[in-house]
């Protein structure tokens, strides 16, 4: 008898060949393909197949790939085998007389991990699943911050529309909200499962349904659904998640929001604007689209324990705020600059948090695990844009949620939503939006425009060079330009193995003989390829007096213009190029970037930083004449960059860029005139004692600094600093130091590597400033503010959220550079 037998012969002799596959895709992808007569002739079979093809998640998805898609019936009997067989109300005498006379059958002696996961994950009780205890309380401004370690609760009637805008809207910085006067809203009681049943249980609502690629959503009888609630075993329950709520049920909006219609005079608009919402949402800038025009935005949610959502972010660039009713829901979030362990944002398939919960969490290191609070009625939380969230609910839940578009996100919403120029729908909504808005809010209308890169990047498309990096039908083509740029610089025909790899504006690849870069003209490309070809070209002049311990840049092998002046017009992009050789080929270990491998503590700094300044010092005071090459790369270029005209040149755009990323908050902005210094000797002047540094790299960041990770401590040791792209030359050594301390150091001030910084200061010749009104806190605030891209900035507030609540330019600059002044 099989059950004599050993668990591995018993499943061997109860599956056949199918033992060679293992449970779950016999189970998911194999008998779910099967119709009911299959599978009723596989129970016949053997013990295992009698268990498997009695597997609730088959009949579940049989069920949904098999129903009238018209019918808002469905009465769950306990078992989706059972309901499969009685599906509708008329069956009910049929499915009692059938238990009555069908007793379950009991198997013995059949073992399956993937069974018994399933078992857990529908049977696991998450009612007191809360979350471990908070990390300690938020640091000080200064210290190293790149994300808040917890979510802040705060009291409704303490916390002002303006207080809230600049402690959580500004930063981006979710907060769960409590006492906001929910009990008033008549959903408090009318949104009760049984009220709801009761008034609205023949009204159809529409249902999510994760575990079904045939049917993932579709519209059920709320009394089905509120019966199917109470009886379910699922591991994935079905979920009532419906953004048309309103619609089926009018009164239901009126339950939580009362709606008004204000005139404005100015714009001759008459947005919506909700009085019962949150104070703090009370304007969406979605409200002045009307009818179709509008997106999804509020949605009815209503599920069993075990329900929730996967790891996903807002649609639209949107933020959102969702108030619980009743229940208990576990959220977990990570930052937008992460990615969720166990995610992977490109796969069709996701985890359900059930699955990622039990699964995933439990082998999570400490400093790898979301940022997690527990809600309770009468809370509301705010998810701000591009935050990674997932939420689980831990009993019987009902919520109410929307999303918006405010000052606060703006700018991600309009990457968002012209991000892909085939979505037609939302390229149009945005074009309406921002003209209204525009109308509306006159300040915004820098932000609202197409940036230059937008406008550039239309142009590029039309030029018979234009070829994009990242579409899949151009990948040979760029493999042949990258093979003529290998032959070019190097003289080899094959290139070996091509590597696409991710360097922000520019397009890179990796071969066996070097690294190659193509130039775009996004951010002045062509200066950024003169500044790295002549850093390159006086580098290597000058590497003779170079001490073992700077950071050697890769040796440059050739540079140039894909594209010659005769094979295009005069108005295209002839792509410049640089390729240098292969780090890898000069250091005996694989590189990577410090990124990867940032430190947390003081001995991590001290081996990380000393070479960083050094590699500084060496560039900072190279001999003025090794500076020698004057003679131009090409007939119609520009000299490469001096400090006082390309200073001029920031600040002249700095006003203007900063009303268009929007980074810093309104009060600042408004400020940023005044505070600004009226011409660019103000921030630099040899004449007036400056400092003059030979060559300034521009940008040291993580990731230009490579080097490697020692297996005996785990400590990042750097060995090459790369990317001279925005290399100034006879500029402000402040350019660099400014750099480090944001990105490297990320604002830190409590591990004494500040100290280091001001002793290189001061060995480089520099004295401390005594005219307050260039003191060297204000220089180095001018010079994130006059920095040519938003990257600085956007990190800067990332690392000291605080900025929000900072109303001066002056406390600002104190907070985040008077250390200068303190050592």
């Amino acid at each position: 008898m099989t059950s004599a037998l050993d668990p591995v012969t018993a499943r061997a002799a109860s599956l056949g060949l199918f033992c060679r596959l293992p449970d779950s895709l016999t189970i998911r992808c194999i008998l779910t393909l099967l119709g009911p007569k299959d599978l009723y002739a596989l129970m016949l079979t053997s013990r295992y197949l009698h268990v498997f093809a009695r597997n609730d998640l088959v009949w579940r998805r049989l069920i949904f790939a098999t129903r009238d898609r018209k019918s808002t019936r469905l009465v769950f009997r306990g078992s989706w085998l059972l309901t499969y067989l009685f599906p509708n109300p008329e069956h009910d005498e049929a499915c009692v007389n059938y238990l009555r006379d069908n007793n379950a059958l009991n198997f013995q002696d059949v073992s399956s991990e993937y069974l018994h996961h399933q078992w857990l994950r529908s049977n696991t009780s998450f009612a007191h699943f809360y979350p471990p205890p908070p990390a300690p309380p938020t640091p000080a401004v200064g210290e190293n911050r790149p994300v808040n370690p917890i979510i802040p609760i705060e009291n409704y009637d303490d916390l002002d529309q303006e207080t809230f805008y600049r402690r959580y809207g500004f930063p981006n910085r979710p907060v769960m909200i409590q006492n906001s006067g929910v009990e008033s809203w008549p959903a408090w009681e009318q949104w009760t499962l049984e009220a709801l049943a009761a008034k609205h249980g023949d009204t159809p609502f529409r249902i999510s349904n994760i575990d079904s690629d045939n049917e993932p959503s579709f519209r059920l009888c709320f009394k089905d659904f509120s019966h199917y609630l109470l009886y379910n075993k699922d591991q994935d329950p079905l979920y009532l998640f419906d953004p048309y709520f309103a619609d089926a049920v009018p009164e239901m909006e009126l339950a939580y929001e009362a709606s008004a219609f204000e005139a404005i005079s100015q714009a001759g608009l008459s947005p919506r604007v909700s009085r019962r919402v949150p104070k703090y949402f009370s304007f969406d800038f979605f409200s002045l689209l009307e009818g179709d025009s509008r997106p999804p935005y509020r949605w009815l949610l209503i599920g069993p324990q075990r329900t929730g959502a996967p790891w996903h972010t807002d649609p639209s660039g949107t933020s959102a705020w969702n108030t619980l009713l009743s229940g208990h829901k576990r959220w977990a979030l990570y930052p937008p600059h992460m990615t969720p362990p166990g995610h992977d944002p490109t796969s069709s398939t996701r985890l359900t948090s059930v699955a990622w919960y039990l699964d995933v969490y439990p082998f999570l290191p400490q400093e790898s695990r979301p940022i997690e609070i527990v809600q309770n009625p009468g809370q509301t939380i705010y998810v701000p844009s591009g935050w990674w969230h997932m939420v689980l609910n831990m009993d019987h839940t009902v919520a109410v949620t929307q999303n918006f578009a405010d000052d606060s996100n703006i700018i991600q919403v309009r990457q968002s939503m012209q991000a892909d120029d085939t979505e037609t729908i939302q390229i149009q909504r945005w074009d309406e939006l921002a003209l209204k808005l525009s109308m509306l809010r006159p300040d915004l209308a820098p932000a609202l425009q197409p940036s230059e890169e937008d406008e550039q990047l239309q142009r590029l498309k039309t030029q018979s060079s234009w070829l994009d990096p990242h579409s899949e039908n151009a990948v040979d083509q760029w493999h042949d330009r990258v093979k003529d740029i290998v032959q070019r610089s190097t003289g080899f025909a094959n290139p070996g193995k091509i590597e696409l790899i991710g360097t922000g504006q520019n397009v890179c690849f990796l071969t066996a003989h070097g690294f190659v870069k193509f130039f775009t003209p996004f951010h002045d490309g062509h200066d950024s390829f003169l500044s790295e070809v002549q850093a390159n070209t006086i580098l290597e002049a000058c590497a003779a007096g170079a001490k073992g311990d700077v950071l050697a840049p890769p040796r440059m092998l050739g540079y140039g213009y894909l594209f010659s002046d005769q094979t295009l017009a005069m108005t295209e992009w002839r792509w410049p190029f640089i390729m240098t050789e292969a780090l890898s080929k000069t250091h005996p270990v694989d590189l990577v970037e410090s990124k990867e491998f940032m430190p947390e503590d003081e001995f991590g700094y001290s081996v990380l930083l000393p070479p960083i300044l050094r590699t500084l010092s060496y560039c900072h005071s190279l001999d003025s004449r090794s500076l020698l090459n004057e003679s131009q790369l090409d007939a119609r270029a520009d000299q490469p960059r001096l400090s006082t005209g390309y200073t001029a040149r920031c600040l002249k755009a700095a006003a203007l860029n900063h009303a268009c990323w929007r980074v810093f908050p309104n009060h600042l902005l408004k400020l940023l005139p005044s505070y600004l210094p009226k011409d660019a000797t103000a921030v630099f002047d040899p004449s007036k004692g400056d400092t003059v540094a030979s060559l300034v790299h521009g940008d040291v960041n993580p990731g230009n600094v490579l080097g490697h990770l020692t297996e005996e401590d785990e400590v990042f040791r750097p060995l090459s600093l790369i990317d001279f792209g925005d290399a100034v030359l006879k500029a402000d050594p402040l350019i660099d130091i400014v750099s480090v301390f944001v990105t490297i150091l990320n604002c830190r001030q409590d591990l004494g590597m500040t100290k280091l910084l001001l002793d290189y200061w001061r060995q480089f010749g520099a004295k401390r400033d005594q005219d307050p009104e260039r003191s060297l806190a204000r220089r180095c605030m001018w010079h994130v503010l006059l920095w040519p891209s938003e990257g600085l900035s956007l990190h800067l507030v990332r690392c000291v959220p605080e900025v929000g609540e900072m109303t001066t330019w002056e406390q600002l600059e104190e907070a985040i550079f008077g250390w200068w002044s303190s050592l």
